[in-house]
């Protein structure tokens, strides 16, 4: 099994001492702008001794004021960057492919994602293409699977193969595995809170440079000098946190991406037409700066390597292709196979071929990737049998191919309307209950990409959350009725743990499908619809 698990804790460990030192960082700048306005203001004043009086009340207003000011910068921020992925990769210049798309070069991105999304058990993200970029670079945005997004740059899609497309993709879905989003946002918050001291001093120095000649007295031009001095200071502190952080990140989801597609050469060969280029993986957007951490490659240029956001280019290769000769090629279009060629390529087995391998209808992809036809084709695959209205082209569906439809169909349904959207969910609210277990599953998965999270905010204790899941999953096998309120509250708890916690939970789970010594298709795809409602990978036998 590919252990995501094991990469999500490791990535926690090795960064919870840098966002200690971050928060230690802005605690630090707080104090110091504190100082300095209260010395100004006149909160520190001499005693006439040589020494210095601390007037308390004056200086903990300054230093409200001071917590405050960054705190509600941070916090505009984070609200402007709520929305998710979307907001970030329209910020950095991006635009939205259309899951329905017939440009020959965006359905290749987008089968390619929709390959690697499969072969993770979750639904496929948004795809973004920054058409103003002509360099090497791609990146994933977002707080969870419901709001992420998959952005790559006009030089990416034109220039890897296939196989490398695939290996950014993968590096990128290891980003989204292991939850490296969220802090990815935080961080973007959390330097503007700081940025904003700097700026407030630039402002001040400015104004009171105007209002000097009216008044020698003023204080404002060295307030903002002060001001600028310590946000300077704490920015570069800051960028040198974050510039860590996302180095540890980057080892692990380049290690992720190719334990996940078994094809090292896919990434490395990715890497290496960053290398072949003389502005490699740079970036000309005005608003790289903020998001250079949430990049593939090095989006800006650096002097100094401690400020770099990502490893150096030799020792990623050097980590995944050890007798890699130091020799970049020379720059290309690297599409010298055809996509089958690519395709029957890839290594025997490969997750990546798991969509092909289910062999979906034609007919079937196109309607679940039309935001008008997708509401209808996930009503029939989950309501049709239940209703006696069969859709002929459903008939003979495995529950494989079942998950795999709901999966790829959740972008074309996001862009559906909001009528259709919650007519959809109501039908399969009502109806799911009559259905079998794993029907019920369906309905949670697309519930928890579509509806708001206030939705799914009841939950139990942990104990009882994972005895919840193994009762389900021992009650379906058997044939006997499932408490599916108990459960839709212990998912909801087990998709907030820990990757240890779900680590143990999966184990659990696969004991208990186990016991008869014999695991069924039907236990193999529940099993792979509740890992999909708490968002983790399949485990490796449930794919068998």
């Amino acid at each position: 099994m590919v252990n995501f698990f094991e990469h999500q804790q490791q990535a926690r460990r090795n960064t919870g001492l840098l966002v200690l030192l971050f928060f230690l960082a802005f605690g630090l700048i707080i104090a110091a702008v504190t100082l300095v306005v209260a010395f100004i203001a006149g909160a520190v004043q001499t005693d006439g001794n040589g020494g210095y009086q601390l007037s308390i009340q004056p200086f903990l207003w300054v230093s409200l004021a001071v917590g405050g000011g960054i705190l509600l910068v941070m916090l505009i921020k984070w609200l402007q960057l709520k929305a998710g992925g979307k907001v970030i990769a329209e910020y950095l210049g991006g635009e939205l492919v259309s899951p329905d798309t017939q440009d020959p070069v965006e359905r290749r991105v987008l089968n390619v994602v929709e390959e690697m999304a499969i072969a993770a058990n979750m639904p496929v993200p948004a795809v973004y293409i920054l058409p103003h970029e002509s360099n090497i670079n791609a990146f994933a945005a977002g707080y969870d699977t419901r709001d992420a997004v998959i952005g790559l740059t006009r030089g990416s899609v034109e220039t890897f193969s296939r196989e490398q497309l695939q290996g950014v993709v993968a590096h990128e879905f290891s980003h989204i595995l292991n939850g490296d989003m969220r802090l990815n946002i935080r961080l973007i918050a959390a330097l503007a809170g700081i940025l904003a001291v700097a700026h407030l001093g630039r402002i001040l120095l400015y104004s009171g440079g105007r209002s000097r000649g009216r008044n020698n007295k003023n204080a404002l031009p060295l307030v903002g000098i002060g001001l600028m001095i310590v946000g300077g200071i704490g920015v570069l502190f800051g960028n040198l946190i974050k510039a860590a952080v996302s180095r540890q990140r980057e080892f692990l989801a380049d290690a992720a991406a190719v334990q996940f597609t078994r094809n090292p050469e896919g990434l490395s060969g990715a890497l290496k037409q960053i290398g072949a280029r003389q502005h490699g993986s740079r970036l000309v957007s005005k608003n790289a700066d903020e998001a250079a951490h949430l990049f593939f490659g090095e989006a800006l240029k650096h002097w100094f390597g401690m400020m770099a956001t990502h490893p150096p280019l030799e020792k990623r290769i050097k980590r995944i292709e050890p007798h890699w000769n130091g020799r970049y090629p020379e720059p290309r279009k690297a599409r010298s196979r055809s996509e089958q060629e690519h395709v029957e390529a890839q290594p025997k087995p490969s997750a990546l071929n798991k969509l092909a391998l289910l062999a979906l209808p034609a007919v079937l992809l196109e309607q679940a990737h039309s935001p008008q036809q997708a509401p209808k084709l996930v009503h029939d695959l989950v309501l049709s049998e239940l209703l006696g209205e069969p859709n002929e082209a459903l008939k003979g569906l495995n529950s494989a191919q079942q998950l795999a439809l709901v999966e790829l169909a959740v972008p074309a349904l996001r862009q559906a309307s909001e009528a259709q959207r919650l007519n959809l969910l109501k039908d399969l609210q009502e109806m799911a209950q009559s259905q079998d277990l794993f029907h019920w599953g369906l309905y949670q998965l697309l519930a928890r990409q579509l509806l708001p999270k206030g939705k799914f905010k009841d939950t139990l204790d942990n104990q009882k959350a994972l005895d919840v899941t193994v009762t389900a999953l021992e009650r379906a096998d058997a044939g006997q009725d499932v408490d599916r309120g108990a459960l839709g509250k212990a998912l909801n708890t087990c998709r907030g743990w820990a990757p240890k916690a779900k680590e143990t939970l999966i184990e659990k789970w696969l004991a208990t499908v186990r016991k008869d010594n014999v695991v069924s298709p039907a236990e193999r795809q529940l099993v792979a619809i509740l890992c999909a409602c708490i968002e983790v990978p399949i485990p490796d036998e449930m794919l068998q």
